[in-house]
């Protein structure tokens, strides 16, 4: 506070190094001598910066503090552009507290897309319907997200804007994934690894939170298991998560640990799986990012305690997850996840319990508009199996013919 008034009382050019690692000191200094025009930038800068150091909650505070005095000025396109800049930075800075899922990513991104357009600031659209597909597509709006995927492909293509295209085609890769479509999602990640380029696409995560390249190998990794190639799928999954930790970005580090967890539960290794939970818990708490360390890394654990036999840990740990997931606005991969409670559950002596929590998943993948049919094969297996452990095996006999 001593530090503010003192700043109050003269020019900001008179303290150039201040201003450059604290430009919230010049914010504040231009907004108490009342000059809003001025003290907007300043806004904007603090909350970049705050951004690039993941301190998310100051950053979100500054860039709303913008909002606030962008609020006082009159309709112009200068001041759209202030506000597109604004909304940009903040969709990038929820999605990485509490995940994409929740609803100040749409409720600051989707504003952006009008503005964008009317300004034609090309630019500007990677984050925008990124933040846009990635908000319905992790809520579980699986088949609806497919629409913005494939508005991204043809604004990219229309605009001729290369950031965009590869954007547009990692979010389709992504979504055939989660579609049970394998072979197109295997084509447009082949299409993200061909157009990527180490240099001039590097940016991409500081605008994504995850890297293009990272993204589009971990779900090409999966849909190559599924299509029946487990040994290769393993070495690309592997390959994905250390381009990560190439690059550096926190968060999109623990995003792809978390993803390749699933290739080791799938080959029931759960001490692979630990070793990944416990790297991901660290990176979110050294950087103060929740969603990693209370999210990401208790659901690799509580899987993983659930494969090697620690079944009242491990139901306990994961229905916790479950809850947490929703909490942040999140369906995708619930399915899964209750799949594998569900058979935790009856390991456990709960039959019953288990093909209620399956009847669910499959009520999720029904819905019209979602339809993440990744993993309904093996939830209809384990709706087999545990029908074959009442003894109704006509009705086990339909699950395995479905």
């Amino acid at each position: 506070q001593q530090l503010h008034q003192q700043v109050a009382q003269v020019p900001v050019k008179k303290f150039p190094q201040t201003v450059e690692t604290h430009p919230e000191l010049a914010a504040h200094h231009y907004t108490e001598a009342g000059s809003i025009e001025q003290a907007l930038p300043y806004w904007q800068q603090a909350g970049e910066l705050a951004i690039k150091r993941l301190a998310l909650k100051e950053a979100i505070a500054h860039l709303n503090q913008g909002m606030v005095r962008l609020g006082t000025r009159p309709p112009s396109s200068e001041r759209d552009g202030q506000e597109l800049d604004l909304r940009i930075r903040l969709g990038t800075a929820w999605s990485a507290l509490k995940g994409q899922g929740v609803p100040e990513v749409w409720t600051n991104v989707h504003p952006a897309l009008g503005l964008a357009k009317s300004l034609d600031r090309r630019e500007a659209l990677v984050p925008i319907y990124w933040g846009l597909w990635a908000n319905v597509n992790v809520q579980g709006r699986v088949a609806e997200s497919l629409d913005w995927a494939n508005e991204t492909l043809v604004t990219a293509e229309a605009s001729g804007n290369p950031d965009l295209l590869i954007v547009g085609h990692w979010t389709a890769c992504t979504t055939y994934h989660w579609l049970g479509d394998f072979s197109q999602s295997q084509e447009h990640g082949d299409k993200v690894l061909a157009l990527y380029n180490e240099e001039q696409h590097r940016h991409i995560v500081d605008l994504t939170n995850i890297d293009p390249k990272t993204g589009a190998g971990i779900h090409g990794s999966l849909a190559t298991w599924m299509l029946g190639y487990p040994d290769q799928a393993v070495k690309m999954s592997e390959a994905s998560a250390a381009h990560a930790r190439w690059r550096g970005h926190p968060y999109g580090l623990g995003w792809a640990l978390h993803m390749n967890s699933w290739l080791w539960d799938f080959r029931r290794e759960p001490a692979q799986m630990l070793v990944r939970a416990e790297e991901t818990e660290r990176l979110g708490r050294a950087h103060s990012l929740p969603v990693l360390s209370e999210v990401l890394a208790r659901t690799i654990k509580g899987i993983a305690w659930l494969r090697s036999g620690r079944l009242a840990e491990g139901i306990l740990q994961l229905r916790g997850v479950i809850e947490t997931w929703n909490a942040h606005g999140v369906e995708i991969t619930v399915p899964y996840y209750r799949a594998v409670l569900a058979e935790g559950l009856a390991l456990n002596g709960d039959n019953e319990g288990g093909l209620c929590l399956l009847e669910e998943s499959l009520t999720q993948i029904a819905r019209p508009g979602w339809e993440e049919r990744c993993h309904l094969a093996e939830i209809l297996r384990l709706k087999g199996w545990m029908l074959t452990l009442q003894g109704d095996l006509a009705g086990a006999e339909q699950q395995y013919l479905a």
